[in-house]
């Protein structure tokens, strides 16, 4: 029997999910997992693999008239449709940031994304999709949510999307630990002994699953699932579960140095609770982060937001208005539409070179 590893212990305390399309990874797990993240950059790494450059010709001489997209799509839910198997959960594609400022272009692409799920025969249970949270976002996912498409509010920095993401009802939530520019340029990154309490995003986790817990507590509305996202290491990966996420997102190189790390740590005593929020408690020692907020600006006047302001009216008025407004949410957002939109654009230009040598 193999020695239990940390892994193992995440997995008791949380809910473990894989932030990768690679079958093997997912499938040589020693549990089964319970979703399958992606977004442009995972798929774009996966599609341009040698092993995947067959794939690349049957889509493009299948679906190649139809444009660059069509292809780059049905590969997204190609390797998604292969991974069902292997979970519990679901699977999810990210929407485009070429239409993150438009609901209607959002809209028609999550449809899409679902008619091509539907061809693979995966139903609406087994997948969702991955919507960022600008104003138009959260306006599409309140349409979409109510169609039946069930969505994930995703590049989220701050608790005004995150009420976005409630309002408009959305099934999961994402917010990233740490921001995509910080991926990029390692002397971004917080280098803290104790990333629970000291992690400058962990605060803003605490504020967003309190008033999801406060809203549940109040109406009764399931509100979104954290699916947390954007870790650098085991130790912010661990710091998940203390800090109440009920599910953690993990890469493959985070994955494999927990499940080659054996848990010396003492025995797991609090489970993973069976309901999102009804039990939520913040953490004894966490609960000075309450009242923190270490990446708002020294002005901040310690007010956090609330319910009462409707951030999906209007086209999302309110919350584009935020962001705009939000030096460090509109850089950290900015960012990560960049980089999405720059691994989509390698994906284009390589299946556009099949496609020309195929006459296409």
């Amino acid at each position: 029997m193999a020695p239990r590893s940390l892994l193992d212990r995440l997995e008791e305390l949380c809910n473990v999910d894989v932030d990768d399309v690679n079958t093997d990874l997912i499938k040589n797990l020693p549990f089964t997992p319970n979703n399958q993240t992606s977004n442009q950059g995972v798929v774009t790494q996966e599609l341009l693999k040698p092993e995947n450059q067959m794939l690349l010709e049957e889509l493009v001489d299948k679906y190649g008239k139809e444009g660059w997209q069509k292809v780059y799509d049905t590969a997204a839910v190609t390797f998604c449709a292969r991974n069902v198997q292997y979970l519990s959960g679901r699977v999810l594609v990210q929407t485009s940031l070429r239409y993150v400022n438009d609901c209607a272009a959002i809209i028609k692409h999550c449809q899409e994304y679902a008619e091509a799920f539907e061809k693979a025969g995966i139903s609406r249970d087994r997948f969702a999709i991955k919507v960022p949270f600008s104003g138009a976002g959260a306006s599409a996912a309140l349409e979409l949510n109510a169609q039946g498409i069930r969505t994930l509010a995703t590049a989220v920095f701050s608790l005004e999307q995150a009420i976005a993401a409630s309002q408009s009802n959305c099934l999961f939530i994402s917010p990233y630990y740490n921001e995509i520019a910080a991926h990029l340029d390692p002397g971004l990154r917080p280098h803290v002994k104790d990333p629970a309490l000291e992690h400058p995003m962990s605060a803003r986790v605490i504020h967003i699953l309190k008033t999801f817990a406060e809203a549940y507590a109040q109406t009764g509305k399931e509100q979104p699932i954290m699916v947390i996202a954007s870790h650098f290491n085991v130790a912010e990966v661990l710091a998940m579960a203390e800090l109440g996420c009920q599910h953690v997102t993990v890469q493959g190189p985070n994955l494999k140095k927990l499940m080659e790390t054996p848990d010396t740590l003492a025995p797991v005593l609090k489970k993973k609770p069976t309901h999102p929020y009804a039990e939520f408690t913040v953490a004894e020692r966490l609960k000075t982060l309450e009242t923190l907020d270490p990446l708002s600006a020294p002005e901040w006047s310690g007010r956090l937001a609330t319910m009462d302001t409707d951030f999906v009216a209007d086209g999302g008025k309110n919350l584009d208005r935020f962001i705009a407004g939000n030096l460090v949410l509109n850089k950290r957002f900015g960012d990560a539409c960049k980089f999405f939109l720059e691994a989509e654009e390698k994906a284009k230009e390589a299946i556009e070179r099949v496609m020309a040598a195929k006459g296409l």
